[in-house]
């Protein structure tokens, strides 16, 4: 056998192959009851997406449509696609007593990522041939772990993508191979509607027809793109439509992607582009030392753990190509818009968790059945002690994430820095006041007032931090926009503004109160009898 051949012997594939459904209830009754433990009544809004899900769900639910009624002018929203809004929008139907309904939100999100840990099983055992005992082992690691609980206990998208995730490759895999007109138009349907939960998933759709024309097949690519397009219309249209609303100094927390982006390409060019990629690729490298465990160790170490983890990669990414030639270009896309991306890479990885899983396991499926000469005998057994190694750095990382409770820190660093100016808000600012902040999405679900923010976002910090002469005029471009009554500033960039602003010659904004967690603001307005 060759090395790290694909035959039988390498599948570990159950004899008997009718379905057994038990391990994967297993699989998602451990993600369940793990992400259950760890849901805490830490309020919705603390991670900038989750409140403006809530928020838009909110404005579904309350008749108002498809709005950020946040912000005044209550402006049509286009930064997220509407799938997990108008399940939030459901939910809140059902239930319409905010800010009780968010744990239902949060029950509803542990529910979809058991749903995921269910069908990555299936789609293991059914589609990569593993074995039920290894396509359990490996669901349940990379599902029931930490990164995936730090998703599921906010208000994120990220669980009912994955519940969706698998179902949708499974037709596209069988689209790939199926001569029926219909399995290609179902792809196609399946594609779009997963980029409907989360932009990214629409890479399916290259990827199935990318397989499709490297098999001649070429009405059936056209009727995958032909019925992805029909669907996603509708949305594209709504965001040509309504992409002006939002004023340039917020289209990167509120406007389109694609907008936001360009412009940042624009002005940088191509160099910018490589730095970026660079610069993701090094937060990649930070990544997967921490996911091993190895973040601490010796540096020829961390190097060592990264050449492993990039050899086994690229091994299971290439079996992987065998079995499920769509998921692995639906992979290899998926990465690379990650990469190219101005944002932490680790929240897209982890949004394909169970996936990369997968892949890491094919390559230790390849090793073991890996039976080469006596001379590369040796290379054989150091590999598969180091991929044990990695293992148990794995194992180390989520133990340290659930000892620790990360996802308890993320939420509460926010919780509380917000706290003290809801409440001050509450029991000072109008009805009608609209106040700047670093924290608008929460303060506005909470205290019911417009709420906007005191910073801009831009696809350049990223790598850079903002100066304060930046976040001052962008306080001021804000305050001009919005004609804010109160400005709070507790984070860093908020901090920054107010202080030049404060400091100006004559003052542009003057104290109102000191809170524990920072300062609010009002604008010193002109006197209109000078």
């Amino acid at each position: 056998m060759q090395p790290f051949d694909s035959g039988a012997g390498a599948s570990l594939a159950p004899s008997d192959s009718r379905p057994r459904p038990l391990p994967g209830i297993v699989v998602a009754s451990l993600a369940l009851g793990y992400c259950l433990l760890a849901v805490e009544p830490w309020p919705v809004g603390v991670f900038q997406d989750d409140g403006i899900y809530a928020v838009l769900a909110k404005s579904l639910a309350t008749g108002h449509g498809y709005r950020y009624l946040n912000l005044p002018g209550e402006p049509h929203a286009t930064h997220y696609p509407p799938l997990y809004p108008a399940l939030l929008a459901a939910l809140w139907k059902l239930w319409p007593d905010f800010p009780r309904n968010v744990v239902l939100f949060k029950l509803v999100n542990a529910v979809l990522t058991a749903v995921a840990g269910y069908f990555a099983f299936t789609f293991g055992r059914d589609r990569l041939r593993f074995g039920t005992l290894g396509a359990a082992a490996v669901s349940a690691s990379f599902t029931a772990c930490a990164p995936i609980v730090l998703l599921t206990v906010m208000v994120l998208s990220e669980p009912l993508f994955l519940a969706a995730l698998f179902p949708v490759l499974f037709i596209a895999e069988r689209a790939a191979t199926s001569e029926r007109d219909r399995d290609a138009i179902a792809a196609g349907i399946a594609g779009a509607l997963l980029a409907l939960i989360r932009t990214l998933g629409i890479v399916v759709v290259p990827a199935t027809v990318l397989v499709l024309v490297s098999r001649r097949r070429w009405r059936a690519a056209a009727l995958v793109c032909a019925a992805a397009l029909v669907v996603t219309l509708p949305w594209l249209l709504w965001v040509a439509a309504h992409a002006q609303e939002v004023p340039p100094v917020l289209v990167g927390k509120y406007g389109s992607y694609l907008a936001w982006l360009g412009d940042a390409v624009h002005a940088g060019g191509a160099a910018w582009m490589a730095k970026l990629v660079a610069f993701n690729l090094a937060q990649i490298v930070a990544q997967g030392w921490a996911t091993v465990a190895a973040d601490g160790l010796w540096e020829p170490v961390r190097w060592a753990s990264t050449g492993a983890l990039t050899a086994l990669f690229a091994t299971g990414w290439w079996r992987l190509v065998r079995r499920a030639p769509v998921t692995a270009w639906m992979v290899a896309a998926y990465l690379a818009l990650a990469v190219s991306w101005p944002f932490l890479p680790a929240r897209f990885t982890w949004g394909i968790w169970p996936l990369v899983g997968f892949i890491y396991a094919l390559a230790v499926q390849a090793l073991v059945a890996w039976r080469p000469a006596r001379p590369l005998a040796t290379l054989r057994r150091l590999a598969l002690a180091t991929a044990l190694l990695l293992m148990a750095g794995y194992v180390r990382y989520n133990w340290l994430g659930t000892s620790r409770g990360w996802w308890t820190q993320v939420q509460q660093m926010t919780a509380d820095r917000a706290r003290p100016f809801v409440e001050w808000v509450s029991a000072n600012a109008a009805p009608d006041a609209i106040v700047s902040t670093d924290d608008e999405l929460l303060i506005h679900l909470y205290t019911g007032r417009r709420a906007v923010p005191n910073a801009t976002f831009t696809a350049d910090e990223h790598m850079k931090l903002q100066t304060r002469a930046f976040a001052a005029a962008s306080l001021r471009t804000i305050l001009r926009t919005y004609n804010a009554d109160y400005v709070m500033a507790s984070a860093r960039y908020g901090t920054y503004a107010v202080r030049e602003l404060t400091q100006a010659t004559p003052p542009e904004l003057r104290v109102v109160r000191v809170l524990s967690s920072g300062a609010i603001l009002a604008p010193v307005r002109a006197d209109p009898c000078q």
